[in-house]
């Protein structure tokens, strides 16, 4: 979903700094889904077993296991490795 708004004259800055705070907010929003969603997988995937969001909140992973079930997002991260100024 994009929103649009126009920003009055002088309140770049503030315009700036309210969508500054809300991507940062939405990106750690991302981070924790994202790790709920590869207990999901890694469930669903290795362990052949349902795992609802309730459960998947409570367990953790080992980094082998997480690097497993990540495996279509190396690409991404080869990419911003290799582009470190772009936003993804």
């Amino acid at each position: 979903m994009q929103d649009f708004f126009r920003i009055q004259e002088g309140q770049e800055e503030s315009a700036y700094q309210v969508s500054y705070a809300s991507c940062k907010r939405r990106v750690t929003d991302l981070h924790y889904e994202s790790r709920i969603q590869a207990h999901i997988d890694y469930n669903a995937k290795f362990l052949l077993r349902r795992v609802n969001k309730e459960e998947a909140r409570r367990m953790t992973l080992t980094r082998e296991q997480y690097i497993q079930v990540n495996t279509k997002h190396e690409y991404s991260f080869l990419l911003r490795l290799s582009m470190p100024n772009l936003i993804f």
